[in-house]
């Protein structure tokens, strides 16, 4: 069963829609995405259309932190667990929660009251997301659009927040320059921590519409 990090983080807005706007108009929403325990906060500020799945979330937050997409992943929104599958029961026969049919308005209660993601099984990587804002429909993009953010996407083979904060003390204790260190990171030669890479980041977001 995937690991919860418990840590403390802002309730969400809880934004009232226009009273001009119909039943059937689907809002967006901007989401801060944060990894708690870092140290600078590492965290993505984006707006999302209300029709995304969870699924087209995955590939977002991927593309967000600068990951590869090479490891398990969940949700946990309110207090169901939403993965890749198509709905295979467990031995406990409750039903698994594909990630692919559900999209972010169906679970904007859920998501109000606890929306995280998931990374390596929940044994690596954790992402608090908060609802910081319901958006009436015709007041957002139709597509991702990143905001805001700060500091760099640490590395996934770092293992986890922990083990990605002991390095960072232990180059600095050193007199290492992160960006000379070469991990087994794909391409990359090396990587920042506190660099954060807002426009790189919304040419990857782009290419999901292209």
């Amino acid at each position: 069963m995937a690991k919860i990090l418990k840590a403390e983080f802002g309730k969400a807005k809880a934004v009232r829609q226009g009273s001009g706007e119909t039943e059937k108009a689907i809002p967006g929403y901007q989401l801060k995405l944060a990894i708690p325990f870092s140290d600078p906060l590492i965290w993505r500020r984006i707006q999302v259309p209300g029709q995304l799945t969870l699924a087209d979330m995955h590939q977002v937050i991927q593309i967000c932190m600068g990951w590869q997409d090479t490891d398990t992943h969940q949700f946990l929104v309110g207090k169901i667990f939403y993965q890749p599958g198509f709905g295979i029961e467990d031995f406990k026969r409750k039903p698994e929660y594909d990630e692919a049919t559900f999209k972010l308005h169906q679970l904007e209660e859920g998501m109000q009251f606890l929306f995280s993601y998931l990374y390596d099984g929940g044994d690596g990587w954790e992402l608090q997301i908060a609802v910081e804002e319901i958006l009436a429909a015709g007041t957002f993009k139709s597509f991702p659009v990143l905001l805001d953010g700060a500091n760099g996407s640490p590395p996934e083979e770092a293992g986890d927040i922990h083990q990605y904060q002991a390095l960072l003390a232990a180059l600095d204790d050193i007199g290492i320059d992160p960006a000379d260190v070469r991990m087994d990171i794909g391409e990359e030669i090396g990587f920042r921590p506190y660099a954060f890479a807002g426009d790189e980041i919304q040419k990857q977001l782009a290419k999901l519409i292209s």
